[in-house]
């Protein structure tokens, strides 16, 4: 034993002694070292826990429901027409003498608008008056000279008559040879004078009503080219053929009217409607109350006042790229200065007729226009439910009313969109809020 710690000074002595040997010394103390720091490290560190995961709880906003009967509405744009458009021309070729009215003026039925020369159209309502006076004279001849014919019938009938008697007597005495035959021809001849002027006189008399007719025919036309010069000279004056706002004025001083070129145009103000679309899924019902002669009611803010619509009339509307409907709302305006412009665009409430069973919720609660979520045991459950139209509160809110079997009173259906929303999400209703709980940044409670 005595011999041990010599032999190790031995050892040591002797590996000191060899540089190879004194670079193995250091990297096994290194490493002894490295091992005895790993080991003191796990042997003082604490035991590991295990984690438990936590579901996160969406904060959402519900509401309790009660379906009921309520009227829907919808909200579309209508524009502003009139089934009354009227362009005005003239069929007389004058000069423009005077304009009375501007674009945007409000006139009255029977106003002046516009005015042409008369001169030249009056010059031709006198010809045309002269022209009448002749043919009328012409026919107050005839007619004089068929009552003088009719009048001296009785003379040639008694001429032809006496001649044909004397014709008679020279024949008997011819046959008695108590005259000549000279006698005779003589007879003859002066018999048959008087029966061709007879017969004249009969073609004639027969013949004046014919030329009666026509005589009476030219008074006629030339009655009735005397009366166009004076629609003619009439036309001069350009009247408003109903009340209501002038669209265009394209004439002015000096310009020669032309017969294809509109003068003025002017608006109905009693035809004004208000064209509005109906979206695809009003379009049935709006045709099957229109066939059952239900007239819907709609309202719309002209002039800063709230005026009450009456729907008339759809009409099929295809356009490029699109199809649809199209319903026409009456305006019943009586004050000009609450009349719209042609072309502006309003916006139209439609009333629809009561639906049952429906609930109103905001426009929130609806996903993807056909489906709802309520809460049960703080877990969403989907509902799938049909739009029925749009609703407006006493307060003015905006809501959606939806219909479904599914929905009953008494539940809760959530008023806020989760970009996560499926069913079997667990949420957090806003009325639970109270609890000790605590809301991360992104609005959802941990549990």
């Amino acid at each position: 034993m005595s011999t041990l710690p010599g032999i190790r000074k031995h050892l040591i002595s002797t590996l000191a002694k060899t540089p190879g040997r004194k670079r193995l010394m250091a990297g096994a103390g290194f490493l002894a070292l490295a091992i005895l720091v790993s080991y003191s490290i796990f042997a003082t560190a604490p035991a590991p826990v295990a984690q438990e995961h936590l579901e996160k709880a969406w904060q959402v906003s519900v509401m309790d429901i009660e379906p009921r009967e309520l009227a829907p509405i919808f909200n579309t744009y209508g524009k502003v027409e009139s089934n009354n458009i009227a362009e005005l021309r003239t069929t007389v070729t004058a000069e423009v003498a005077s304009v009375h009215v501007r674009e945007g003026q409000w006139v009255e039925q029977g106003e002046l608008l516009l005015e042409l020369r008369k001169d030249e159209l009056q010059l031709r309502v006198n010809e045309k008056q002269a022209d009448l006076k002749q043919e009328k004279a012409q026919l107050n001849s005839i007619e004089i000279e068929y009552r003088l014919l009719q009048e001296t019938s009785v003379h040639f009938e008694s001429v032809w008559r006496l001649s044909q008697k004397k014709l008679n007597r020279q024949q008997d005495l011819l046959e008695k040879s108590m005259i000549s035959q000279a006698m005779m021809d003589d007879a003859v001849q002066m018999a048959g004078q008087a029966t061709i002027e007879y017969q004249r006189h009969v073609r004639t008399l027969a013949d004046y009503p014919n030329r009666v007719v026509q005589q009476q025919a030219r008074v006629d036309r030339a009655d009735a080219l005397w009366k166009q010069a004076l629609i003619n000279l009439d036309r001069a004056e350009i009247r408003a053929p109903f009340s209501g706002p002038v669209l265009t004025v394209s004439a002015a001083v000096g310009d020669q009217t032309a017969l294809t070129t509109p003068l003025v145009v002017m608006a109905d103000a009693g035809e004004f409607v208000i064209r509005a679309p109906v979206p695809n899924i009003y379009t049935q019902r709006f045709r099957d109350y229109l066939d059952n002669g239900y007239r819907l009611d709609a309202r719309a803010e002209i002039a800063g006042r709230l005026v009450t619509l009456e729907m008339e009339r759809l009409a099929s509307s295809v356009k490029t790229g699109q199809s649809g409907l199209d319903a026409f709302f009456r305006i019943d305006v009586t004050e000009k200065w609450r009349l719209p412009e042609i072309g502006r665009i309003v916006n139209v409430a439609v009333t629809l007729p009561m639906e049952s069973n429906v609930v109103a919720l905001p426009v929130q609660s609806i996903y993807e226009n056909d489906r709802v979520y309520q809460v049960e045991n703080d877990r969403l459950q989907a509902i799938t439910v049909v739009r029925m139209g749009d609703y407006q509160t006493q307060d003015g809110q905006y809501r959606v009313l939806v219909r479904s079997p599914a929905l009953q009173t008494g539940q809760q259906v959530i008023t806020t969109q989760l970009p996560r929303a499926i069913s079997g999400l667990l949420v957090a209703p806003i009325e639970a809020a109270g609890r000790n709980e605590s809301f991360d940044s992104e609005g959802v409670v941990s549990r």
